[in-house]
């Protein structure tokens, strides 16, 4: 496949719904389906994501979905991966690219602690 052209003209990102959502939906697609990429894969990108889960991260925690419109959240990586290679984004790239997705995820996971040594706080 070659992409002959493309145009867009307005994309919002809501970058409220990277650290939080509704009980009922899900945040951004792109990190159910990275989380559900085989452990290599994740591996790949980062050592510490391979046996890792959406539970393993603070921004997205349990789902009961997996699936969407047929396709699972593994299904639609490897759909996402393919359209990324037809636009240029592959190998170093889409390391990068999903190395930062890591990082937005691990800073869900750290917690800040008063200094009890600092009485100013």
């Amino acid at each position: 496949a070659i992409l002959a052209g493309s145009k867009c003209e307005t994309y919002l990102l809501e970058k409220s719904r990277v650290i939080s959502h509704e009980e009922e939906e899900r945040g951004y697609h792109i990190f159910y389906q990275l989380l559900a990429a085989p452990a290599d894969v994740k591996k790949g990108f980062w050592d510490g994501l391979g046996d890792t889960d959406n539970e393993s991260f603070s921004y997205i925690g349990y789902t009961d979905t997996n699936t969407i419109e047929g396709k699972t959240d593994a299904q639609r990586f490897q759909l996402t991966l393919d359209a990324l290679a037809i636009i240029g984004v592959k190998g170093d790239k889409l390391r990068n690219l999903m190395r930062a997705l890591c990082v937005v995820l691990q800073l869900g996971n750290i917690v800040f602690e008063k200094d009890p040594s600092n009485e100013e706080n």
